[in-house]
């Protein structure tokens, strides 16, 4: 401990002294081969670890840290070049949702779980289109998407829909944590709680995909578990329905 701290002395008159004699706050070294100039230069950095810890760490650089402010953050010092180290990801944890036999007046759901990770930049967007209505064999016969409890929401608003005499098909999506709790991160703006819903835009009618999860930092694994819900009438064919959802992941930067 001894020593360091005699280093970190000796390294601070040194800078001192350069900085009287250029009166610049720039450091510069040159050869007959080469010229570098830079803000500081650090004594080490990089990152340790063992079976019980994981460190980065900047020496040698004048203010290492992060600084937060509105409108920006600010990250200085080399050990944050290992914030974006990981690749821009996104993952679905189900590629098959089956509802089974719907029952009339009764809603049925399924869930699956996408998880995204955007190392830089200024986040995220995650869009959601359906090809189609959930649609039969036999031409024009769909289950429609729904319109929610008060016949509002829409492929952009999410509305409540708990009665079981509204019927069609829709999706409700909430943030959690990597155990499984509901946080409502990233989708908190879209959906109120676990009983708003809103359709899918429907790209057979030229609807636009619309965003339902968002966040406007680099994240790490951030997850939400959308629920889809199909609820019928006692009026509608039997029959197999289908469709075809796609999520689009897009980084903001």
């Amino acid at each position: 401990m001894k020593n360091k701290t005699s280093f970190v002395s000796i390294l601070f008159i040194i800078t001192l002294l350069f900085f009287i004699k250029k009166d610049i706050e720039a450091q510069s070294f040159s050869s007959q081969s080469y010229q570098i100039q830079f803000g500081n230069f650090n004594v080490t950095s990089g990152k340790k670890s063992s079976a019980n810890y994981t460190l980065t760490d900047t020496v040698g650089q004048n203010a290492p840290g992060q600084f937060n402010n509105t409108g920006y953050v600010l990250k200085a010092g080399f050990q944050y070049i290992y914030d974006t180290s990981n690749k821009f990801s996104f993952a679905i944890d189900n590629l098959s949702i089956n509802f089974g036999t719907l029952v009339p007046n009764v809603g049925s759901t399924s869930t699956n779980i996408i998880t995204i990770t955007t190392p830089s930049g200024k986040g995220y967007e995650i869009i959601a289109v359906e090809n189609r209505p959930l649609s039969g064999s036999n031409p024009g016969v769909t289950i429609p998407d729904t319109t929610c409890d008060s016949g509002t929401c829409s492929e952009a608003i999410s509305g409540l829909w708990t009665s079981n005499n509204t019927f069609g098909f829709g999706f409700n999506a909430i943030g959690i944590n990597s155990s499984g709790v509901a946080t409502g991160v990233g989708t908190s703006n879209y959906f109120t709680n676990n009983n708003y819903y809103r359709q899918f835009a429907n790209s057979a009618t030229n609807e636009t995909g619309q965003v339902f999860m968002s966040e406007n930092k680099p994240v790490k694994e951030h997850s939400a578990k959308i629920t889809y819900k199909a609820l019928i009438s006692r009026s509608q064919a039997a029959d197999s329905y289908e469709n075809s959802i796609s999520f689009i992941a897009v980084p903001k930067y």
